[in-house]
């Protein structure tokens, strides 16, 4: 049976991945890297879990190296962690690497409650404000705005995005395809007319097996620095790109898309991972509730 580390070096092999999972990864190598899968128990897991909220949080010190940060880690970067070990199992499943009758570590280990964050994810408005700055200050590059219009209007992941070619999209048909996506099956995006046309104005030449979003090397633009940035100058500061992934769920879910359909157009597996989306805030259901039956509670 193949050890843990043998499973994360396959399952990284495969893929590009950001440096948070990455380190979440690097998190259970430490733990069980040297053990069989089949070996690693519930009990593990939870000792494990118990171990890292201790730990708490790392926060990028000068030379590269991340350092602990004294502040104990958020209950969604805990869930994080559980879930990105179930990825490596699911992964090993599909490789047949471990008995299809298995049961994951993970299967029963109850997650962290995650508080409601009004902040998780970018508003319509929002969006409009990055785009307005990013005009502006995406000076060298110019591809900001494009990225952030086809990020918000697909609701593909960030690693999605950046590794689209332009032989994946059809400005024609406005379609993008992903071929391997984090669930492992691909994903035909549609696009918007304003994504098609934003990704019309992009410079440079477009052979079909160059990057859309490259830097000077020719691979995919590493753009933390820019989007700090612009988020900061948008008075938005401490947003993430992923949040524009949220975005995109919350505007579907807000316009009365049904779950089903919000599955399919952004590539989840699970009820679960389209439910956040349903939870409108107060205001959006007030809205929603005039817009359907008129009127308001002072009529």
């Amino acid at each position: 049976m193949p050890t843990l580390n043998d499973t994360i070096a396959a399952f990284v092999a495969v893929r590009d991945y950001d440096a948070a999972t990455l380190s979440r990864l690097g998190f259970w190598s430490d733990e069980f890297g040297d053990r069989e899968l089949v070996d690693i128990t519930p009990d593990d897991v939870d000792a494990a879990l118990v171990r890292l909220a201790e730990r708490g949080r790392f926060k990028p010190a000068r030379n590269g190296r991340a350092v602990l940060a004294g502040k104990p880690l958020a209950p969604a970067s805990i869930n994080r962690y559980i879930s990105q070990l179930g990825s490596v199992f699911k992964f090993a499943r599909r490789l047949r690497g471990i008995p299809r009758t298995l049961v994951f570590p993970t299967t029963n280990i109850e997650k962290a409650p995650e508080p409601a964050d009004p902040e998780r994810y970018l508003r319509h408005e929002e969006v409009e404000r990055l785009l307005a700055v990013a005009k502006v200050v995406d000076r060298k590059w110019r591809k900001l705005t494009a990225l952030i219009v086809v990020a918000y209007h697909t609701g593909l992941r960030k690693a999605n995005v950046l590794n689209l070619k332009w032989s994946d999209v059809d400005l024609v048909a406005g379609t993008a395809t992903v071929c391997r996506t984090k669930n492992g099956e691909p994903i035909v995006a549609a696009l918007s007319q304003r994504a098609v046309a934003e990704l019309n104005k992009l410079p440079g030449k477009r052979e079909s097996d160059a990057f859309i979003f490259a830097g000077r090397t020719g691979r995919p633009l590493q753009f933390r620095s820019l989007w700090l940035k612009v988020t900061q100058a948008a008075g938005l500061p401490g947003r993430n790109f992923h949040q524009l992934r949220h975005g995109c769920g919350h505007a579907l879910a807000t316009a009365g898309v049904n779950q089903a359909q919000i599955m399919a157009l952004m590539g989840h597996k699970t009820l679960t991972a389209s439910s956040r989306y349903m939870h409108h805030n107060t205001r959006d259901k007030a809205e929603i509730v005039a817009k359907v039956f008129g009127g308001s509670r002072d009529d």
